[in-house]
């Protein structure tokens, strides 16, 4: 087990989380962007769960295309979901896939890892992109290294702009598994959706993200989701 400071494991409990829509409070401003591309930052109660559900807000001058190309590639989970140590598929026997993940933990927490399923879906031609992601803990075997982390309803919503860019929404909560108090978990409420947005846009600067765009889409990335974009026809 690797050791941390409390920003390592902050980021760690809540990374990838949501709960239901049925909640207990209203949103409340934690952080709040001075510019549009500044990230703003929320918390809210969740019903039945002493950890606080967070959303991350930012807008971004690149596509919708790059934000989605990122996030479907596994191999990159290390450059910008802060804290991951690797991502690979699971196939099970009847041939299912899922993405396990694995955390770095921090003194005196085990490392931890997740099984989830996840999966894109667009409501409307050229319309917004929900990157919804469901915990499966019991989808892989468990190792003696890590601890398993139990729930997952995990969310972005990429919405294109009229002026060409694209707002992304990070809404997420965990239950971390193990003996984490609550207390460490709602620390990430100002932390871990900064930290992991902030490393989605840096990577969509990056070759090629950086160039996708209503003139330039990944065709093959778009057509392999089932996504439909004027650009292409559909």
């Amino acid at each position: 087990m690797r050791h941390f400071n409390f920003s390592t494991l902050v980021f760690l409990t809540l990374t990838l989380f949501s709960v239901s829509p049925t909640l207990a409070s209203d949103w409340v401003v934690k952080q709040q962007g001075a510019k549009r591309s500044d990230i703003t930052t929320y918390v809210r109660d969740a019903e039945n769960s002493p950890i606080k559900q967070f959303r991350g807000v930012v807008e971004t001058q690149h596509s919708i295309f790059s934000a989605m190309s990122v996030i479907n590639d596994i191999s990159l989970c290390q450059q910008w979901i802060y804290n991951c140590q690797e991502a690979r598929y699971h196939h099970t026997d009847d041939g299912e896939k899922f993405l396990w993940m694995m955390f770095d933990g921090v003194w005196p927490a085990s490392d931890r890892d997740l099984v989830m399923k996840s999966s894109f879906n667009q409501e409307e031609v050229d319309g917004p992109v929900t990157v919804q992601s469901i915990g499966r803990p019991h989808a892989a075997p468990e190792q003696s290294d890590y601890v398993r982390i139990p729930m997952l309803n995990n969310s972005f919503y990429l919405e294109p702009l009229a002026d060409g860019w694209t707002r992304i929404t990070f809404t997420t909560q965990v239950d971390p598994g193990g003996l984490v108090p609550a207390w460490i978990a709602n620390m990430v409420a100002t932390d871990a959706p900064i930290r992991t947005l902030e490393g989605l846009q840096k990577m969509m600067k990056k070759e090629p993200f950086k160039h996708y765009s209503e003139e330039n889409v990944p065709t093959d990335l778009v057509e392999k989701l089932n996504l439909r974009f004027s650009t292409l026809g559909s």
